[in-house]
This record gives structure tokens, sequence and C-alpha cells, in this order.
């Protein structure tokens, strides 16, 4: 229970921390070019007022001056002028090259609102949909690489997520309504042995959530727990092989002999599960929207041949398949999964 108020307290105190880093000051002064009416300046003067900076000024534009951003004071007290220009077409230009018109103003807050969580630099951050950049990606992955080394299956998942939260050094994010679902499940797996960012992946998919790691603007990664339906750039189950099938996973191709009649399918994948020392783990969640039946018997013809064969021939006889993938450590793992389409 320590570990869930911890989480628990963790997402109250990030609802309010990008409040608490904004506290520096905004100016906006706007030049405008000739040909601008006074209706429209005074309309102007309006739209631009609330929309994120703490004042606002216009005035004409004299000869040769330009956009730019000028940075006063230090720590938490940090002022910002502003300078932009408004173009006779009604146009409001910023000087990170963004453009304003009348129809796109109610997004300028959000841009006032970088320059007061981070300044300028955060201006200049071309991040992906995500949030953040390729080296900021590289940080997250090395923080979710680190290996769970504590037991999770039949574990209260909020108390799992805690736990997690101190292995990790990230923070996790959350609805109301997601909190209240996350405490109510267990984990269906024993992700111990294999980095952060796969378990939790796994994990929280068997209860229909996704893991999904955004920059805050400010900096801060957080870990957003979300429903698997409103999930984009969710956190994948494995990463990309670098190696070969066969170099990252030699045991899965040695060739053995083998028959087997009519076995159950828990008990034949018990049996190659023991011999490949391999973690092998299920999709819970798409294995029941599937409505496949895993308690099966199954078969293989009396053969030589390699385990990788076996598994997919023996699974497949109840509509699964699996595959070969390796977490943020490189370690590999096994990932059964229904083989239905859709």
């Amino acid at each position: 229970m320590t570990a869930l108020r911890t989480w628990l307290t963790t997402l109250v105190f990030l609802a309010t921390t990008s409040a608490a880093l904004a506290d520096h000051h905004v100016s906006l002064e706007v030049i405008t070019e000739k040909g601008i009416s006074i209706t429209a300046l005074q309309a102007w003067n309006k739209l631009l007022n609330g929309k994120g900076a703490d004042s606002v000024s216009i005035r004409s534009g004299r000869e040769g001056e330009k956009v730019g951003i000028v940075e006063s004071g230090q720590g938490s007290s940090k002022s910002y002028r502003v300078t932009a220009i408004l173009s006779r077409k009604e146009t409001l230009h910023l000087p990170d090259g963004t453009k304003f018109t009348k129809r796109t103003i109610g997004e300028l807050p959000a841009w006032f609102n970088k320059i007061k969580v981070g300044g300028e630099e955060e201006l200049k951050r071309r991040p992906g949909g995500d949030g953040m950049t390729s080296t900021e990606r590289g940080e997250v992955k090395n923080s979710l690489a680190k290996v769970v080394d504590f037991e999770t299956k039949g574990q209260p998942m909020g108390d799992l997520l805690g736990s997690m939260r101190e292995l990790t050094g990230l923070e996790f994010r959350a609805t109301p309504a997601t909190i209240a679902r996350v405490k109510m499940e267990k984990a269906e797996d024993e992700v111990k042995g294999i980095s952060a960012g796969a378990a939790m992946a796994i994990l929280l998919r068997a209860h229909g959530f996704a893991l999904v790691p955004k920059r805050e603007v400010g900096g801060a990664v957080n870990l957003h727990v979300v429903s698997l339906g409103s999930a984009e750039d969710a956190w994948p189950i494995g990463q990309p092989l670098t190696r070969s099938p066969a170099d990252t996973c030699p045991v899965l191709f040695q060739f053995i002999d083998v028959e087997i009649n009519r076995t159950p399918l828990e008990k034949a994948m018990g049996a190659i599960g023991g011999r490949l020392k391999t973690p092998i783990f299920y999709d819970h969640y798409k294995i029941a929207q599937d409505k496949i039946d895993t308690n099966i018997d199954v078969r293989f013809p009396k053969d030589k041949t390699f385990y990788k064969k076996i598994l997919d021939h023996i699974l497949y006889q109840a509509f699964l398949s699996i595959d070969l993938k390796v977490d943020e450590a490189g370690a590999p793992f096994l990932w059964v999964t229904s083989a239905k389409r859709g």
C-alpha cells in the first residue's frame, strides 16, 4: 500500500508541477507594418490579451526592427520580452518562425507557456510526436532498460507501478478513472529478470492499458498510463532485433528429437520453456479479445527439428503465434499472441 500511496501522491504532485514552473514574466510587444487599420489594431489588442502574455503592447514599427526575445533576471524570477511583428495581412510573426492568424490565435497560450517554463531553448526544440528528440528518447530507453529485480505475478498493479517508479526514476501520470481501474488489478505475469520498459508494457497490456512516455513542457519525461484504445506512441513490447534471430537466441534453433501426442498445450509449452530458459509471455488481452481457447491438446509428428518450428506448429493449433523479441537491455524473450487477423 505504501508504494501505491506514493504513486498516487506523485500523480497529484505532477498535476501542479507545470503551474509551479510557469512563474516567469513574459511581456509581448507587437510592432505593426504599415497599412493596418485602427479597427484591426483594436481587434488584435483584444485578441492578444489573455492569451498567455502577462502584458501586451502594440505600436507602429520602425524600419529595420525585427522579432526577438530578450531575457533578463535569473533563477525563478526571469523575465522575457517578446517582440513580434503583425503584418499588413494580419499575421502575427513570432521569433521562432511560428505564425498566428485570427483563426489560430487560440494556440498562442501554449506558445507562451513554453517560454515561461523553458525559455527560448524550449522554443528551439524540434521534437517528434511524443514531444521528445531522438537524444531524449534514448535517455528514456536507458532508464527503462533497468532490470526488474522484484517478483510481480499476483501483486497489485498499483504497488508494482510504485516499485517501477523507484527503479526507473520516471514519474507516472494517469486520469482518476485509470487510477481507479489500476487499483483493482493484479499482475498476470512474472516479469522479474527483464527490463522495466518491456515489463511494464506486458503487465499493463494484460489489463487493457498501455504505457506512453511523453516529455512535458519544461523537460520532465513522464510515463502516461492510458487505455489501449486511446494509446498513441505506446511503448512497445520488445525492441527491434539488432542481430539475426539465431544470434539473438541460439537455443531457439537447436535441433532435438521430438514427438508430441495429444498433450495439453500448457504442458507442452511448459516442457519446452524449461529447456529454452528464455522467458515466454502471453498476450492475455488479445487472446481474450479473440476468444481463443488455449485448453486444447496439441500434436507434433515424430521428427528431428528445432524448437522454433515446434513452437510455431503447436501454437498455431490453438490459433496462436510466437515472436522473438528483445527488451531494452537486449535480453531475448518470446511473445505469444493471437494468430487471428483483425
